[in-house]
């Protein structure tokens, strides 16, 4: 039971994703394998193939949070949190999600906006594997996100830009809008455990303030004594200090 934090989890899978992705060499060539088809030889082909694992394999592509992102740490991904709005079609009445034993547990659904992006300098190409890199690995740890609180999953990308910000150093971007649904949990008031129910009747009690009779009735005959009703207490709470009306 807790928040979901969203720019967390997905740099933490990315991160996961990347390591995975370096210690399988094949899995890294299935990914890029239309450079080998047929078509592609001439201009592409194994040599290519080559090189761009030789590059991915020896290259440092930190994954970071937005505002941490500065020109020194190019090639890298960043994650930005772009929006994070309650989902009015899927919200709890009172946000009651469930009672259990410990008492009612809050709840709440989000729809949430995480940025990616993916910055690479000088050569464009660069941020195209990063790109085909990333996608891969959010649909192929989509099991991961879902664990963490990731909920129904979909992606769209923008085409490729420059950073005109960085324009000395050359900064090439491309971004990722990453859409899911989060569930929010957070304990709401405590149980309170009734261990007996004292169904003895109370004598000796003060005189009620005021009596309400028929003109019917004798007032005479009406016990005055002040009744507190129907109350449950806990066993060895003698004095009742934490007695309940029922």
């Amino acid at each position: 039971m807790s928040f979901v934090l969203p720019e967390i989890v997905m740099q933490k899978v990315i991160t996961h994703g990347i390591k995975e992705l370096r210690a399988n060499k094949a899995a890294f060539y299935d990914i890029f394998a239309q450079y080998n088809c047929d078509e592609m030889v001439a201009d592409y082909g194994v040599d290519y193939l080559d090189k761009l694992w030789l590059w991915f394999s020896t290259t440092k592509i930190p994954v970071i949070q937005a505002w941490s992102f500065n020109a020194q740490k190019v090639p890298c991904v960043s994650v930005h949190l772009a929006n994070e709005s309650e989902d009015e079609t899927k919200a709890a009445f009172g946000d009651l999600g469930a009672v259990d034993s410990s008492g009612e547990i809050g709840t709440a659904a989000f729809t949430v906006m995480i940025d990616i992006g993916i910055h690479a300098n000088k050569a464009g190409d660069h941020v195209l594997w990063i790109y085909y890199i990333v996608s891969y690995i959010l649909f192929k740890h989509k099991l991961m996100a879902e664990r963490l609180g990731l909920k129904l999953h979909t992606t769209s990308a923008s085409d490729y830009n420059k950073e005109a910000k960085y324009m000395t150093e050359n900064i090439w971007t491309r971004w990722i809008r990453f859409r899911c649904t989060t569930q929010n949990w957070w304990g709401g008031d405590s149980s309170i455990e009734i261990e007996a129910v004292n169904l003895d009747p109370a004598v000796g009690l003060e005189p009620a303030s005021s009596v309400s009779a028929g003109l019917d009735v004798d007032i005479e005959s009406i016990d005055t004594t002040a009744n507190p009703g129907l109350r449950a207490g806990r066993v060895g709470d003698d004095d009742g200090f934490e007695d309940l009306n029922i």
